[in-house]
């Protein structure tokens, strides 16, 4: 990467908000300065996706934009003789086409999420590479995050637990920290290649978390494979509460994740697993089989409801299912 410049001033460029046209970049064939260049690029960044809105109106991609960016990376700026500005104007488009190419192409990012009046929270996504697609923040986890405080969850007991099952990059436990009363710990689980960056998101919350409503809860991030299934968990190990935003995938998924709901979710009455599911096409056998699976665990439904959030991958409009269960009597 490229050193930061320290650059003289001049004029910037004028690009009015989103809607300008592509002859109003500088064109190559003038031999723009550098300074000219970065401060257009700079002005084409596109910020992080928000959930709270359509991402069309987010989107600044006139017709053109895409050819000139990758006129700036294939063109040898030979014009510009210093090697590292070069390189620091080619890194520039290409993060700037790339976070025009969808999810999948988009370089690391951070992520603010107003889960409520009192607490934010700041998510850090990596890069997405092979199918580590716990790299990602989904549209159910900051639609669950924000629908806890309002669920109409028992008044837990003191020193009560929750457990969150295949974590991401965790804002649901953050928020589950930050908003229940009640709640003493939340412990984050996922599987090993996840946990890096999960514990990277709690040690960067952790300032947040106390203006959130909820004091002293300690948070604590694991490694949790579902298919380690071996292990007889004792009662006081488990867990009063366990979360799940979008665990549902693969054929494989429903009997898995009903299986460590029933070994680490407490047996009482007061007990709840929370769990919100993305209402996606061609999914509709594995939420069934779901639903069964929980039942074969001896869990029932207490509450469920239906709501739509956005997201950045796919068409960005997702219908999501959520739904608290308790054991059944």
């Amino acid at each position: 990467m490229a050193p930061a410049l320290t650059l003289p001033y001049e004029p910037e460029p004028e690009l009015e908000s989103e809607h300008f046209h592509v002859l109003d970049l500088p064109a190559l064939y003038t031999k723009p300065s550098p300074i000219v260049l970065l401060k257009t690029l700079d002005k084409l960044t596109l910020p992080p996706p928000s959930w709270d809105r359509p991402p069309a109106s987010q989107q600044s991609t006139p017709p053109g934009l895409t050819n000139w960016l990758t006129g700036i990376i294939a063109s040898p700026l030979q014009w510009i003789p210093d090697e590292a500005v070069q390189e620091q104007i080619w890194e520039s488009a290409s993060s700037r086409l790339a976070e025009r190419c969808g999810r999948t192409a988009m370089p690391s990012t951070d992520r603010t999420f107003k889960i409520s009046a009192s607490l934010t929270l700041t998510i850090h996504e990596p890069t997405l590479t092979a199918d580590n697609l716990g790299l990602k923040t989904w549209a159910s986890s900051y639609l669950l995050s924000k629908r806890l405080p309002q669920l109409p969850l028992p008044a837990f007991p003191a020193g009560a637990r929750a457990l969150e099952l295949g974590s991401g990059t965790g804002l649901v436990g953050l928020a589950a920290a930050g908003t229940l009363p009640g709640v003493s710990s939340v412990l984050l689980t996922d599987l090993p290649e996840i946990v890096p960056n999960l514990r990277r998101n709690v040690e960067r919350n952790r300032a947040a978390l106390g203006g959130g409503g909820a004091v002293d809860v300690d948070v604590d991030v694991a490694v949790l494979d579902w298919r380690d299934c071996g292990e007889v968990v004792e009662e006081a190990r488990r867990f009063e509460l366990v979360l799940a935003a979008d665990p549902i995938y693969s054929p494989e998924h429903p009997g898995l994740f009903a299986g460590v709901v029933g070994r680490w979710m407490k047996r009482g009455a007061g007990a709840r697993a929370v769990v919100e599911l993305p209402l996606r096409v061609g999914f509709e056998r594995e939420r069934e089989d779901f639903k069964v699976k929980m039942g074969e665990q001896g869990l029932v439904v207490v509450e469920q409801g239906v709501e739509t959030g956005w997201d950045d991958w796919g068409n960005g409009e997702v219908s999501c299912w959520w739904s608290i269960w308790s054991w059944g009597r």
